[in-house]
């Protein structure tokens, strides 16, 4: 039975109104990348008509990674793309903003993972790009047991979902790389402190020790800062 004029606006409402939620909860500064993957795939499947299981990959100067799955069948679903070089990952989503199979039973583009898929319950799926430039991919994928099931509505909605969470992953990923230099920078300065004691030596001489010890040993410079200091103090060492 169709849904009347009035029950498909408040459905639009209601799903409006949800996808504002999500935009505003990903806005947590605080929020992992682990976390922001999680909040983004609960979401889509909850949002997307159709969609009962999916990834998150991306493809970061040739390595290929799938980076969340609501389940170890998305995720092998995902991998097997990349095994095959079949399906919407390897093919296509870098060059389209979405990509829709509505049958995978008779689906010609790719049709060894199609087989696969269908094998393993799913009969339609779509890929929505969330990013990408020359060495850099992100893309959500969803899997339906439903023929059909990513419609234009359904599309619509990935679209708008997968806009948001491009921008949280981006952000997330910018926080982390953020947290990781500002710990480096302290653990490198102590282990300057260190030298600087037990040497002797100004900050200048001290830094140009840390960089000899660098590249001597051929590791970067926060590694030997950290093993000078866990050295000096044993109980700050990670068991």
């Amino acid at each position: 039975m169709t849904d009347s004029p009035a029950e498909q606006e408040m459905s639009r409402t209601s799903e409006a109104l949800s996808l504002a939620q999500f935009a505003r909860s990903l806005r947590d500064t605080h929020r992992s990348m682990p976390q922001t993957l999680s909040e983004i795939l609960r979401m889509a499947i909850r949002l997307i008509p159709g969609a009962t299981t999916g990834c998150i990959t991306t493809v970061n100067r040739g390595e290929r990674t799938v980076v969340a799955s609501t389940d170890p069948i998305a995720e092998k679903l995902c991998r097997l793309q990349y095994e095959l070089d079949e399906g919407p990952i390897p093919t296509e989503v870098r060059h389209l903003d979405v990509v829709v199979s509505y049958d995978l039973a008779t689906e010609p583009r790719w049709p060894q993972f199609a087989a696969l898929a269908v094998e393993a319950g799913f009969k339609s799926l779509s890929a929505f790009q969330l990013y990408s430039n020359a060495d850099d991919l992100g893309a959500l994928v969803l899997y339906s047991d439903v023929t059909g099931a990513f419609d234009a509505d359904a599309v619509a909605i990935g679209e708008a979902l997968s806009a948001h969470a491009a921008i949280a992953m981006l952000s997330a990923r910018d926080n982390e790389q953020f947290r990781t230099g500002l710990a480096s920078r302290d653990i490198i300065g102590q282990a300057k402190g260190m030298i600087m004691e037990r040497y002797d030596l100004d900050a200048v001489q001290a830094f140009d020790l840390l960089a000899k010890l660098s590249q001597q040993q051929n590791l970067p410079l926060h590694t030997v800062a950290r093993d000078l200091v866990d050295a000096d103090h044993p109980t700050n060492s990670t068991f």
